[in-house]
């Protein structure tokens, strides 16, 4: 750990505290470094206030809810589902407002503490989560957009590692607030600088999520609107003759559910195609072993002359990638090209477009299929991405694979995937909303304008190009909180 340590020194009140118990492990905590400037650390019960408040739900009313699962551990973001009042899992749910932190009381380890960017007054969550709505008047020109930087470290999560017992479930709960310290700057432009920052972050995360339902609703609006007159849907049980031209007896492909879906595909009045047929060679990532490849170094940091690695496994739900790792290896390698679709067959079932392969040589694993075209133009191949994407969140993959622990498809069963055959200037569109670099908007932003300038510009970006300013902001953020940490001067760019 980087920022907590055991103390040289020990109160004996520290001691009789814990019944004279002289584990290590019970005395680690963060240190505030001995030489700094006037930074200072407050307790985190003295800067926030939560929100107590809970609600009756209503039977028939419609609410938006969002438990611990729902929290992006990788960028903070909140998903809430629409569920009527008679089915949500909990009689008392906490209420929630737009700007709100929630804190997950048990996944507080793994990051899953994020920011309410949705608006109205049927936001609830589950009891299992720290709601902060506000902060106290301890700390002059603090923010909560601040704080909410700060429980996004490292810095905070390793200090409530410092807290548990060993051996115990990792929780985080309001008795452990006063323990946990946070760096606050006597600088307030730079409180107003990292608070922007954080706010510009949020509000490209929420670009990135809205842009993606934005394509999922056109996709399903175009199929509905474009079905054959004549058309109907009408469920039967499978006949020998068509088990047989199928050659498979999963259960799930002649399910009514799975049939009605298909009839949706099938009944498209366009037509549709594989993805054999649309044009794409299909094929596995790069066999990584050693016997393939012989040995390789593997890091967590961008290192010179090693390949970037494009994982299944960090392919998010929207099209994105939360993490690179790295690799070293004197071999040519088979590097990914830009348009090619990485899915990831095992589980998730999601899959991203390598928009900007040719700026670092980048590969994949064999756990990922590839899907590669080189006659087909990158729009294509970018709505051929957000249609794969779509089939696995609507359960269409999910159907045709095999395996248990959520189930694999391997490249031979692509050819139950359909693709339709959408429009080229529908495709387009589709495409646009995915991957547009547009320029930045005219002008240098100011402090004041830091956050609207950034709004104006999402207007236009694509979720590639989001995505990859968003990770511009956060590097950009954490370089800041780094010196506020360890009490260095930070001069404001703006």
């Amino acid at each position: 750990m980087r920022y907590i340590s055991v103390p040289k020194e020990l109160r004996f009140s520290e001691i009789q505290g814990i019944d004279a118990c002289f584990a290590p492990g019970r005395y680690v905590r963060f240190i505030p470094p001995s030489t700094r400037s006037q930074n200072d650390f407050a307790p985190l019960n003295r800067l926030i206030i939560l929100r107590e408040s809970r609600i009756i739900p209503k039977k028939d009313n419609i609410y938006r809810y969002a438990e611990i699962g729902d929290i992006d551990v990788d960028t903070g973001g909140i998903v809430f589902r629409q569920i009527p009042g008679y089915r949500l899992p909990t009689n008392r749910p906490s209420a929630a407002k737009h700007g709100d932190v929630l804190v997950s009381t048990v996944r507080t380890y793994r990051k899953g503490i994020g920011c309410v960017s949705d608006d109205g007054d049927n936001l609830v969550t589950t009891n299992a989560v720290l709601n902060i709505c506000g902060v106290t008047d301890f700390a002059p020109n603090l923010t909560l957009l601040y704080i909410y930087s700060f429980l996004r470290t490292d810095f905070f999560v390793e200090q409530v590692w410092s807290l548990l017992n060993r051996g115990l479930y990792p929780r985080m709960d309001k008795g452990a607030l006063d323990k946990i310290l946070i760096p606050i700057s006597p600088d307030k432009r730079v409180i107003r600088y990292v608070s922007a920052l954080m706010q510009a972050i949020v509000e490209k995360e929420k670009n990135v999520r809205d842009k993606n339902q934005l394509i999922h609703s056109m996709i399903e609006a175009e199929l509905a609107g474009e079905q054959k007159m004549e058309g109907r849907f009408s469920y039967a049980f499978p006949a020998m003759s068509e088990i047989s031209a199928l050659g498979r007896l999963d259960a799930s492909m002649y399910t009514e559910a799975f049939k009605r879906k298909e009839f949706l595909l099938r009944n498209y009045a366009l037509g549709c195609g594989t993805y054999s047929q649309t044009g794409f060679d299909i094929c596995r990532g790069q066999n990584l072993q050693v016997s393939c490849i012989g040995k390789s170094i593997y890091s967590d940091e961008m290192r010179p002359n090693f390949y970037r690695l494009l994982l299944p496994t960090h392919i998010t739900d929207v099209g994105t990638v939360s993490e690179f790792e790295w690799l070293g290896n004197s071999r040519s390698l088979s590097l990914l090209l830009e348009g090619d679709i990485v899915f990831g067959g095992e589980a998730t079932f999601r899959c991203v477009v390598a928009c900007d392969a040719l700026s670092c040589p980048t590969i994949s694993n064999i756990h990922a299929i590839l899907l590669r075209s080189d006659s087909l133009p990158l729009h294509l191949k970018i709505f051929a991405g957000a249609w794969l994407r779509y089939l696995g969140e609507w359960g269409y993959v999910k159907a045709i694979a095999v395996g248990g622990q959520g189930g694999s498809i391997g490249t031979e069963y692509f050819d139950h995937l359909p693709i339709p055959k959408f429009p080229d200037e529908k495709q387009g569109e589709i495409a646009r909303l995915y991957h547009y670099d547009a320029p930045p908007p005219p002008g240098k932003p100011t402090l004041d304008t830091l956050v609207a300038w950034h709004k104006q510009w999402n207007k236009e970006l694509g979720i590639w190009e989001l995505d990859r300013e968003m990770k511009n902001l956060q590097r950009t953020l954490w370089d800041v909180q780094q010196k506020i940490i360890n009490g260095k001067t930070v001069a404001v760019p703006l």
